[in-house]
């Protein structure tokens, strides 16, 4: 098939030379005007960087002001002169990558390898500038064709981790192309499958382990996968635990009534009989629930929900109730103790997790939830920022033992030697066979200073270390500097918060929006205008998922003085709140600022980012953010069996209308719209692999507890090759605007120097 494969790389790489061709017959616009002086130099360039005017920013670049203090003018053309030598190699690796990518399609197809195929598939349209033209390529044409044969075969066999990773394939091809209606087929196909391996990781787990050994079996022959750990059959039930007919019913309620969709109970209802019938056609879950297994009784009980199904079809939206809810919960609840008999428990969850994924589904909102007894206490760790332990990230791993995915840095379990990947075999002597993850965290953590004792397996030592360690409070640090330069013993690190002392420009890169992030963002800017004077900053919110609504709009308002902040709108896009500046807040307004996101920024990120762009308090350079602009509301849906929540989508968050607009952009993105987000002005991207290699250096510099008497400090990697190196094309850019914003006159150094 591929033996045209240069053939096939110049129409791929075609489109680049059309497009060239094409814009040389426009219109040809004078060159933008670039002031000679310094002080109106800086300011024409901030001003075309607000604006996004890439070309008249360039224009700038090139010529650089005659009465600029010399030295500085040097430094920043060395600057520039590499960021151009980083652009060329990055266009050079592209062109390689291209070129690898469609000799590995090649291969893999010769190998009939449809997964990797894809894979390549998918590695190739990423790296070209015109993702349609790799989608109407007639090999990629053949190439899915035969991917969804794959995929129909793999589905009648059940191999649903098959089914999986080839749809999810499929979907990315087209993802952001303008075969939307294919992109929305993969989507719903790969979801329902998605559900259905929910289903089995939640109830089968023998037969979840038996497609993952096939998976691995196809994936890698030579790899010999571990055998079925039995003390975790009975794992299942602990998701049922404290689940409650009245925890379902208020939680629909509330979603009916007061989802920012106004969707009232119909869909909900809908979405919940979905879900049982399809729990029900899950195959698999006969190795709990033996009553799937007889055909005339699964029959009865699909037959009782498609009636069901029909009857709630044809009742007008507006007549669908609570009574409905009532009589449907009532027919299924009998209906099952007359057929399937599996726990009540499990009819209530997956009915209410189907009326949440039809929330999703109907409405892309997929942060509606139902937050049950035993992921109550997780989610309030998350939300809080901090909570006691000894500072472990635990999962399991394919024997279902606890292992330590990584100590936090400086915790007590750092400082007590605990290591990445150790086994927890025992807790204070009790063995963790057949522990959940869930049990394992409520046993490790406990009171603030009492003692705790691990015993560790660890690769090549015999016998288990015994670990004793004493809880304290863990902090989720969102606020990191440039370059980390010690810790102490309570785990607080001390940073080197400017990447160019010289100029005076600080880095701070936000992780998240949590109770604490706020505090120790003004500690960093203290701590940075202790040192010298903070003239420019660089805040890094690229992959920050977000957080606390009150934190973001804290951030925006050191920023801006006046206008609105953000605001809320509800379902009928009316505004039921807006929250502007505060003047006195606003002590770093004029601060030269650039704004990192990607499209990992999401949700507060977005607000901050949002906001700081309109008032035209930032540069933002990156990518366009991910799209989640929805607020969501916590409501209390506890019973006496337990305690449990609903998280809930009631409105959306609307940025600050910009000049001349009466009202503000949504940044949540909608099934079907192609307006979302944050637009950067400034637009660089980055492909996986640098994003994967900056993610990787910049870890490897900032976990300084790694490198000890073992290992010689001197080989810590330096975070200044993420520029030097042209590792991050985001960071570089950000940098040398913000250099150039402060570029100085000769007449300003000698001034200074007095």
């Amino acid at each position: 098939m591929f033996d045209r494969r240069p053939a096939f790389f110049r129409f791929l790489t075609a489109g680049l030379v059309l497009a060239v061709s094409a814009s040389s017959s426009a219109i040809v616009q004078d060159p933008p005007v670039v002031p000679d002086t310094v002080e109106a130099w800086r300011a024409s360039l901030w001003e075309a960087a607000i604006d996004g005017d890439d070309a008249a920013v360039e224009s700038h670049f090139a010529r650089l002001p005659a009465d600029a203090d010399e030295a500085a003018r040097a430094e920043l053309r060395l600057a520039l002169e590499a960021r151009d030598g980083h652009d060329e190699q990055s266009d050079d690796d592209r062109d390689a990558g291209r070129r690898e990518a469609t000799e590995e399609l090649e291969a893999k197809l010769a190998e009939d390898d449809v997964t990797a195929a894809l894979t390549a598939a998918v590695r190739l349209q990423t790296l070209s500038d015109d993702w349609n033209a790799v989608l109407e390529a007639a090999e990629i044409e053949a190439l899915v064709k035969q991917a969804e044969a794959v995929e129909a075969v793999a589905r009648a066999d059940r191999d649903w981790l098959r089914v999986q990773e080839i749809l999810f394939r499929l979907r990315t091809l087209h993802e952001d192309t303008d075969r939307k209606a294919e992109h929305a087929d993969y989507e719903a196909r790969l979801e329902e499958v998605n559900r259905r391996i929910g289903l089995l990781a939640r109830y089968a787990p023998r037969a979840l382990y038996e497609l993952r050994a096939r998976n691995m079996a196809r994936l890698e022959p030579e790899t010999e996968f571990p055998e079925f750990n039995e003390a975790f059959a009975e794992d299942w039930k602990e998701a049922l635990n404290g689940i409650s007919e009245r925890m379902v019913r208020a939680s629909l309620r509330t979603a009916a009534s007061e989802h920012v969709s106004n969707c009232g109970w119909k869909p909900l209802l809908d979405g919940g009989l979905e879900a049982v019938e399809i729990f029900s056609t899950t195959d698999q879950l006969v190795e709990n629930f033996p009553g799937l297994a007889d055909r005339s009784k699964v029959q009865a009980w699909r037959d009782m929900v498609e009636a069901e199904r029909a009857s709630l079809a044809e009742l007008p939206a507006a007549n669908v109730s609570r009574q409905d809810y009532h009589r449907i919960m009532r027919a299924l609840l009998e209906g099952n103790r007359d057929s399937i008999k599996v726990p009540d428990e499990v009819i209530l969850r997956e009915f209410a997790e189907g009326a949440t994924y039809r929330l999703e589904d109907a409405y892309s909102d997929q942060y509606t939830q139902v937050i049950w007894p035993e992921q109550l206490r997780r989610f309030q760790q998350q939300v809080q920022g901090d909570f006691v332990g000894v500072g472990v990230m635990i999962r399991h791993d394919d024997k279902r033992e606890i292992m330590i995915v990584n100590p936090l840095e400086g915790s007590p379990a750092s400082r007590g030697g605990v290591l990445e990947n150790d086994r927890i075999v025992a807790v204070d002597g009790i063995p963790t066979t057949g522990w959940s993850l869930t049990r394992a965290v409520d046993e490790i953590t406990g009171p603030e200073g009492e003692e705790v004792l691990l015993s560790l397996r660890r690769e090549g030592v015999e016998q288990p270390l015994e670990v004793p360690l004493v809880r304290n409070r863990i902090k989720i640090r969102s606020v990191n500097g440039w370059f980390k330069k010690s810790l102490d013993e309570d785990g607080t690190p001390s940073w080197d918060w400017f990447i160019d002392p010289e100029d005076g420009i600080g880095y701070i890169r936000l992780t998240s929006f949590n109770d604490e992030s706020f505090n120790d963002f003004l500690v960093a800017v203290d701590e940075m205008r202790a040192t010298r004077d903070l003239r420019g900053l660089i805040l890094d919110l690229r992959f920050n998922p977000g957080g606390l609504l009150d934190s973001a709009i804290r951030f925006s308002n050191l920023f801006v003085e006046n206008g609105e902040i953000v605001s809320c709108e509800d379902r009928d896009g009316i505004t039921v709140w807006s929250r502007p500046a505060t003047p006195q807040m606003a002590f770093l307004k004029g601060l030269p600022l650039a704004v990192l996101v990607n499209q990992g920024s999401a949700s507060a990120s977005e607000i901050v980012s949002g906001c700081l762009d309109v008032h035209e308090a930032a540069v933002v350079v990156g990518e366009r953010t991910f799209g989640k602009g929805s607020v969501q509301s916590l409501h209390d849906v506890s019973d006496r069996t337990g305690q449990a929540a609903l998280k809930l989508t009631t409105q959306y968050y609307a940025l600050p209308p910009a000049a001349g607009e009466e009202r503000g952009r949504l940044v949540h993105k909608t099934q079907g719209g192609d307006d979302w987000g944050v637009n950067p002005d400034i637009t660089v991207s980055m492909t996986p692999e640098q994003n994967q290699k900056a993610y990787d250096l910049r870890r490897s510099a900032d976990l300084i507890a790694d490198w000890d008497a073992d290992r010689d400090p001197a080989d810590r990697p330096d975070p200044r090759t993420l520029i030097d190196d042209g590792i991050d094309a985001q960071l570089e850019m950000a940098l040398l605007l913000l250099r150039a914003r402060l570029l100085e006159s000769a007449d300003e150094d000698k001034v200074a120097s007095n």
